[in-house]
């Protein structure tokens, strides 16, 4: 497998002047990111991928998000997102808030790549996934100016470091001209069954940044963009960051996929110490129908009382401002109106 270094050094590609280059030795430093900030898309299409084109399964269709957040749970997290309120924190302790790791501003690509990415164990893959967030740095055509941000987010069977395969397509993503210089992220949502999941729960996912797609489905990658980078729970990241995804990234930065090249993101001094680019998704998880959540009166049958216990904790608990964890559903040790969607989620899969 290849360092990063050699990666690098194949494309002969530095970072911007006044900042180290990026070698064997050195590391991403994540210098001007700040926090980020939040985009959301306009227009979004669902697509498959054939001979390197996109092939258009919908025409462009506004976007709109669905409304149940609380009825989705991660299900993999490469983004660092403890709260699952959709937009990076300091999972792990790594003292980074919402910041994370990049080449630096002047570096640029790749511009798509591929992880692999095995789910949590007790995820229904028959439902897929429902959401996607991901971050990403916008370098565009360089200072002060803006180009249209299009992204593509694919679900396949192969892994890194292996050819990508497209088994299962995904979504174009159109945000419109973005400014150049920022630190992005948005939280993608589609509704059960977006993508299509591995039917052994490991596979890959597939980013890619464009300024275009053409009519006959032919990519236009970006001028200069790339992806933020953070870990997953088994790859040096927190232990309730969920999922699996190792050190491998396959990526490019030119227009044939062939010429993609294997990078390895292990990175001993770093916190997380294995990087990956920025991705989470969502989808529903198997979590049983006893315990508080829904058989709230604990008799082993889920029916009528339990939805009344579980109001009667919920409304005491946010009415007073006081924490109750029976009343916590979604575990964030914030008692508010998504806890109460997610029992009544987990009370209709279970009455």
């Amino acid at each position: 497998m290849g360092s990063i270094h050699r990666y690098l050094a194949a494309l002969g590609l530095l970072t911007a002047a006044g900042e180290a280059a990026v070698g064997q030795d050195a590391q991403p430093v994540a210098r001007g990111a700040g926090t980020g900030g939040g985009v959301a898309p306009i227009r979004v299409a669902r697509v498959g991928v054939g001979e390197g084109r996109a092939v258009f399964l919908t025409d462009w269709m506004e976007y709109a998000a669905p409304g149940c957040r609380a009825c989705d749970t991660r299900i993999f997290d490469c983004f660092g997102d403890i709260d699952s309120d959709g937009r990076p924190d300091d999972s792990g302790g790594c003292g980074m808030d919402g910041e994370r790791w990049f080449f630096g501003t002047g570096y640029c690509g790749p511009l798509f790549y591929a992880n692999d990415m095995t789910v949590v164990g007790d995820t229904i893959l028959d439902a897929g996934a429902s959401r996607c967030d991901l971050a990403w740095y916008w370098t565009a055509g360089g200072s002060g100016t803006s180009e249209r941000c299009i992204v593509g987010v694919f679900t396949q069977e192969s892994v890194p470091c292996d050819p990508n395969t497209f088994d299962y397509g995904g979504w174009l993503v159109d945000f419109g001209l973005l400014p150049s210089g920022g630190y992005y992220y948005a939280d993608l949502a589609f509704g059960p069954g977006a993508w299509t999941l591995p039917a052994t729960g490991t596979g890959s996912y597939f980013v890619a940044f464009l300024k275009d797609v053409t009519t006959s489905g032919a990519w236009v990658l970006a001028t200069c963009a790339q992806p933020m980078l953070w870990g997953t729970g088994d790859a040096g990241g927190a232990a309730d960051m969920i999922g699996s995804q190792g050190p491998a990234q396959l990526e490019g930065s030119e227009l044939s996929f062939s010429q993609s090249s294997c990078a390895s993101y292990a990175f001993s001094s770093l916190c997380p110490s294995v990087l990956g680019g920025m991705a989470q998704f969502w989808g529903r998880r198997d979590q049983g129908c006893l315990g508080v959540w829904p058989d709230c009166v604990d008799d082993d049958v889920v029916d009528q009382q339990d939805f009344l216990c579980y109001l009667t904790k919920w409304s005491d608990a946010f009415q007073t401002g006081t924490y109750d964890p029976d009343a916590d559903c979604r575990g964030d040790g914030v008692i508010d109106t998504q806890d109460f969607l997610c029992y009544l989620c987990r009370f209709a899969a279970c009455f």
